[in-house]
């Protein structure tokens, strides 16, 4: 009889400590993933977990209303496009529009394919890097007859930021 009770007690015991070290590893991927969390949703600096799960709600809505309001203007653009090639023109101007916000820059550039003067990316980039941007981004998209061009820069130092007018000025110069 106290050999039963041994034995059962020893499985008690272990069933014990496996449930605990499967608490334990449980907690410490939680620990994990949520440090990955904050690394995306607050870089520079540590936030309670219910903060963090907040911020990261509110990113990720911006994000949702980013990507909205990129499909609507490539859709505007797009829309643009098959409306002035039912016109019957043959050379469209270029359509440059630069926003700004915080200390990040966004610059969408249309052209026509068969304007006479071709823009390199790298002109561009590098106008954003002289003017003291760091460039997160740089797409070029060759789409019925048009070149997109997107650039997404943020300014290397903060506090002093970027001059859209600037950058849109010698865009121009470029492009003309």
């Amino acid at each position: 009889m106290e050999r039963a009770r041994e034995i059962g007690e020893g499985s008690s015991s272990s069933f014990r400590e496996q449930r605990n070290l499967r608490e334990k590893e449980r907690r410490m991927r939680m620990k994990h993933l949520f440090s990955i969390l904050s690394s995306h949703v607050s870089p520079t600096r540590r936030l309670p977990v219910p903060q963090l799960i907040d911020q990261s709600v509110s990113y990720m809505i911006q994000l949702k209303e980013k990507v909205n309001y990129l499909k609507e203007k490539k859709r505007t653009l797009l829309r643009g496009e098959v409306h002035n090639r039912s016109e019957g023109s043959s050379s469209h101007q270029p359509k440059l529009s630069i926003s700004s916000r915080d200390s990040t820059i966004e610059m969408n550039l249309v052209m026509d394919s068969s304007n006479i003067k071709r823009v390199l990316l790298r002109e561009l980039v590098s106008v954003f890097e002289e003017e003291g941007a760091q460039v997160m981004s740089a797409n070029l998209q060759n789409l019925n007859n048009m070149t997109f061009y997107t650039i997404i820069a943020q300014a290397i130092i903060c506090r002093i930021g970027i001059d859209p007018s600037r950058i849109e000025e010698r865009v121009r110069c470029i492009i003309s």
